[in-house]
C-alpha cells in the first residue's frame, strides 16, 4: 500500500519549489542583467573609439589645411577666393569639401580671418584708420557711435572711463553679476555681451564683422572682405554695391590696393590709405568628422608668416 506523504513533506517539497522558481528566476535576471551592461558598456567603448578616431582625424584635416596654405604661400603673394585653400564644392552641405573614410567622411573650409576687421586693433590709440571703420560699422547699424568709448575703456590697460559713455571696473562691479574690465586684448567677439551698452541684438548685427585675433595692426584683405567689412573702409558704400564689390573681387581679385582704389564701385569715395591689403596671415580651419554615431568639429586658428612656418595658435570643439 503506498505510503502517503506527510502535511510536513509536502510543505517542504512546496518551499522546494518556490525557492526552485526564485532561484531560476534570479539567475535569469542576472543573466540578462549582465547582457544589458555588456551591451551597455560595449557601445560606451564603442563610442569612446569612435569620437577619439573623429578627434585624430580632425588634426588630419587641420594639417591638410596648414599644407594647402602653405603652398599658396610658396606660389603667390596675394589671397583671395581663388586659391586653392578657397575653394569649395557647391554639393557639400557644410560649404566645403568632403572625402569618405573607413565608418564615415571627413571635410571642412578655411576661412580668411581677414576678411573681417579684428576689434582688438582698437587697443592701439595710434590707429586712428581702425577706430573710423569701427564707428562706421556702428553707424551702419545705427548704433551710438560714443558706444565706442566702452569698448576702448574693456580693451586699454588703465581704469580712467572715457567721456560720455565709456567704464571701467567702477561701472561693472555695481551690477547685479559684478565682474571687471578685461583691460585687455579680446579672446573673443563675445566679450561685446560683457560691455556696457551692448544688447545681444546689437552685437548680433557686428559680430559677422568682426573677428578677436591675438595681436593689433591686422589688416583687412579686400579680396576676401564680407560686404558688410567693405562698407566698413569704404564710406558711402550701399549695401548692394558692397555685395556686388564682394563677388567682384571673389571673381576677379585685386594684386594690390591700388587696383582696388579704381574699381568703378569704389572710385570717388573716401578709402584709407591704411589698414587695408591683399594678403592674409591669420586663417580659420572648419573641420568636421562623422564617424560611426560620432560627430565631432574643431575650430583651428591659425597663424601663417610664410610657407615654412605655420603655427595652430588655437583650437576649439565649440567654436572660436
Amino acid at each position: 500500500m503506498r505510503k502517503r506523504n506527510s502535511p510536513k513533506t509536502r510543505w517542504q517539497r512546496g518551499v522546494a519549489i518556490i525557492l526552485a522558481v526564485l532561484v531560476t528566476s534570479l539567475a535569469t535576471m542576472l543573466s540578462v542583467s549582465l547582457g544589458s551592461n555588456q551591451a551597455l558598456y560595449f557601445r560606451r567603448t564603442e563610442n569612446l573609439l569612435r569620437h577619439e578616431q573623429a578627434y585624430q582625424y580632425l588634426l588630419g584635416a587641420e594639417d591638410f589645411g596648414k599644407t594647402l596654405l602653405a603652398f599658396d604661400a610658396s606660389q603667390n603673394k596675394t589671397d583671395s577666393m581663388q586659391d586653392a585653400w578657397a575653394q569649395k564644392d557647391p554639393k557639400d552641405p557644410t560649404g566645403g569639401y568632403s572625402v569618405p573614410v573607413e565608418h564615415g567622411k571627413i571635410g571642412g573650409s578655411i576661412e580668411d580671418l581677414q576678411g573681417r576687421f579684428n576689434i582688438n586693433n582698437l587697443a592701439d590709440p595710434k590707429d586712428k584708420t581702425s577706430l573710423d571703420a569701427f564707428k562706421e560699422l556702428l553707424k551702419i547699424n545705427g548704433i551710438p557711435v560714443d558706444t565706442v568709448n566702452a569698448v576702448l575703456d574693456w580693451l586699454d590697460a588703465d581704469q580712467n572711463a572715457r567721456f560720455p559713455d565709456g567704464a571701467e571696473d567702477v561701472d561693472y562691479l555695481q551690477g547685479e553679476h559684478a565682474y571687471r574690465a578685461a583691460n585687455d586684448l579680446m579672446g573673443s567677439v563675445s566679450e561685446l555681451l560683457y560691455i556696457k551698452g551692448f544688447t545681444y541684438q546689437m552685437y548680433e548685427a557686428l559680430a559677422p564683422a568682426l573677428i578677436a585675433l591675438p595681436a593689433t595692426g591686422i589688416t583687412v584683405n579686400v579680396n576676401t572682405a564680407k560686404p558688410l567689412v567693405l562698407r566698413m573702409i569704404v564710406k558711402g558704400l550701399s549695401e548692394k554695391e558692397a555685395e556686388e564689390l564682394n563677388k567682384d573681387l571673389a571673381k576677379d581679385p585685386v594684386s594690390d590696393i591700388k587696383n582696388f582704389l579704381s574699381n568703378s564701385l569704389v572710385t570717388g569715395k573716401p578709402v584709407p590709405t591704411t589698414g587695408i591689403g591683399v594678403s592674409s596671415n591669420y586663417f580659420m580651419t572648419h573641420a568636421y568628422a562623422f564617424i560611426g554615431k560620432a560627430r565631432s568639429h574643431l575650430d583651428s586658428l591659425i597663424y601663417r608668416v610664410s610657407s615654412t612656418d605655420i603655427k595652430t595658435l588655437q583650437r576649439s570643439q565649440g567654436g572660436v
